[in-house]
């Protein structure tokens, strides 16, 4: 695990990108002004949430990845895109309620790290090469169920 994808995967949830608001974030990512410090883990989960909110579900679940995948390429960190985590991210975001990402945070904050993820796989399948490069299913317990579609 000491691949450089998994930098922002353990560190302290943080939104680097705060100061912007949700139609700035959402231009700078795309536009690529971000930088790599200023989309963390939190960052990325402000991306599926908004997606989620503007676009259905399919739709979301591509821009999200497609953003990411163009993100890390331009950046130079291919090895930050993992096809499963970032499928699974917003397959669990797309099950909670909540009227805002903020909310969400607030609510959620202290569950949303790598543990929540090892709930649903095990850590040497969600490390696996195949999990990276392909979504493969949880093998613990099943996703909950979308609210979002």
């Amino acid at each position: 695990m000491a691949d450089a994808g998994w930098h922002n995967w353990f560190m302290s949830l943080v939104l680097a990108s705060a100061k912007l608001n949700d139609d700035e974030f959402l231009a700078a990512f795309h536009s690529r002004r971000l930088t790599t410090s200023e989309f963390r883990h939190a960052d990325h989960l402000r991306l599926a949430w908004l997606r989620l909110h503007r676009e259905p579900f399919d739709a979301a679940l591509c821009s999200v990845r497609h953003g990411i995948q163009t993100f890390a390429s331009h950046h130079g960190v291919p090895g930050l895109y993992h096809e499963t985590i970032t499928t699974a991210w917003v397959r669990l975001l797309a099950s909670h309620d909540e009227n805002s990402f903020a909310e969400f945070l607030k609510d959620n904050e202290y569950r949303l790290n790598k543990n929540l993820l090892h709930r649903f796989w095990t850590p040497d399948l969600l490390a696996s090469e195949e999990a990276r490069k392909n979504w493969v299913p949880p093998d613990r317990q099943e996703l909950p169920v979308r609210l979002i579609s």
